[in-house]
């Protein structure tokens, strides 16, 4: 048996989900931070940008309209006459000598080689200091209408700086909410699994023989917990269908070894009277007879299981049930005669109703045994058929020794006899099999029954054909 302690750390459910609800948390909040700083850093760098590409726009209007010596000549003059030093300003020629230079006090000039290629669109790139903790520049870098190129640069330590400490802020963030990820994945794939571990808990209780264990039903109302309350249900049916076949098995054990032990007894008669042909016959007949009985009783079970499963095949056809009630109390006229007992049938057909035929006659032959073999001499026994709206209504009813109370919710059950029926011979399954068929035909029966003044059993069938 694999117990739960051999079950590698690795390969448990338990980690797998954390590891799940963890990867997922994570990758959640990371993506935010992501977004978040994107958004930020874009929103810092666009307004620097948007001022150094307005100024390279002027700049190309002017070398378009002035040449490259006018770009120079404007350049000069707006150095002359506007503040324009907090930027650093070079011109190239076309053959990538500086043509012009500016740069703001206390700031190194630009590069003569920048890591841009000018195009006709801004290009964009950072320029380290030439010392460590030199700085940061950023440039935009555009090429002249006429040939050469203008290059615009601005110190942005101070904002690289801020998002630098940004970054190492949601680094410092992300550890605490790895952390707590792994936390609340754990919570969850333990609260998600609990039901289930339950679950393989009752499962190894069964396998120990303790078939009373249940799963706790902690009564959420999700899926796990109605997965609970059916599992235990069918556990329930199991249960009830193991004791049943228990005493089914014990009964029939029961039956069967008096019948057994009557056939042995016969064949050693058999053996002991040696030549006597009179007394071989007799034991001949006694073994027929318990084999009969036997094998009657096998049947019997094969068709109760038969109808119960749903696998008895009924060969359905429009019948008289008021013709099938009159053909079975005739069988039993002789008996119901010989017993003192009155039988009489009340059916006025034609009742029509789709059934088998053959099993009714079980069904009919069963109920009037039954009620034949209980009344007492003197008493009554009535089977009558009668139509009730759409259906055909069966009672067979005696004045015999009743049911007893206790007794009436088992008498369906195979092999069950009351007590008091025991001296009775017979197999204990007449009502087994007449429930049986019925319950192969869509029918349930009912009995009604008072010791000491008579039962009545009743079951409705449907009426056949539309003109009846």
């Amino acid at each position: 048996m694999f117990s739960r302690n051999s079950r590698p750390l690795l390969r448990s459910t338990t980690l797998r989900l954390t590891a799940l609800y963890s990867c997922i948390f994570i990758c959640s909040a990371l993506t935010l931070f992501v977004l978040a700083y994107s958004l930020l850093s874009g929103a810092v760098r666009e307004g620097d940008r948007v001022a150094m590409a307005q100024k390279l726009r002027e700049y190309v209007s002017v070398s378009q309209k002035k040449g490259l010596a006018g770009l120079l000549d404007f350049l000069r003059l707006e150095q002359e006459n506007i503040d324009v030093e907090e930027y650093l300003l070079r011109v190239a020629g076309p053959d990538g000598a500086t043509l012009f230079s500016q740069s703001p006090e206390d700031s190194v000039p630009l590069p003569e080689v920048l890591p841009l290629v000018p195009g006709p669109s801004v290009q964009w790139a950072f320029v380290p200091g030439p010392d460590p903790d030199g700085g940061l520049t950023e440039i935009g870098c555009r090429a002249l209408p006429g040939g050469g190129s203008v290059t615009i640069g601005k110190d942005a330590s101070d904002r690289e700086g801020l998002l630098a400490r940004f970054r190492v802020i949601f680094a410092g963030i992300m550890l605490p909410v790895a952390l707590l990820g792994l936390a609340a994945g754990f919570v969850l794939a333990r609260r998600v699994l609990t039901p289930l571990k339950d679950l393989i808990d009752t499962v190894r209780a069964i396998d120990t023989g303790r078939m009373d264990a249940r799963v706790p039903e902690v009564g959420a109302g999700d899926e796990l917990s109605e997965l609970a309350r059916l599992f235990n249900a069918m556990l329930d049916k199991i249960r009830t269908l193991i004791t049943g076949m228990r005493e089914a098995l014990d009964n029939v054990a029961h039956d069967l070894r008096t019948p057994a032990t009557r056939t042995l007894a016969a064949v050693e008669m058999a053996v002991a009277s040696k030549n006597d042909p009179a007394e071989l016959r007799e034991a001949l007949l006694d073994c027929a007879e318990e084999t009969r009985r036997m094998v009657a009783m096998l049947g019997a079970l094969m068709d109760i299981s038969e109808a119960e499963t749903g696998a008895m095949r009924l060969r359905l056809e429009v019948a008289d049930m008021a013709r099938l009630a009159a053909e079975a109390a005739e069988l039993y006229e002789y008996v119901a005669e010989e017993k003192g007992v009155a039988l009489s049938v009340a059916a006025a057909g034609p009742l029509p109703v789709l059934a088998d035929p053959n099993r009714l006659r079980q069904v009919l032959a069963n109920l009037i045994d039954n009620a034949v073999k209980y009344t007492p001499p003197g008493g009554r026994v009535t089977v009558a058929a009668a139509r009730e709206d759409r259906f055909v209504a069966v009672r067979v009813a005696d004045t015999g020794q009743g049911i007893a109370a206790e007794d009436q919710p088992r008498i369906f059950d195979r092999l069950y006899r009351a007590d008091r029926s025991r001296s009775e011979r017979g197999l204990g399954l007449g009502l087994s099999l007449v429930r049986a068929v019925l319950f192969a035909h869509g029918v349930a029966i009912e009995v009604e029954s008072e010791p000491g003044r008579g039962s009545a059993f009743a079951f409705r069938l449907p009426l056949a054909g539309e003109d009846v």
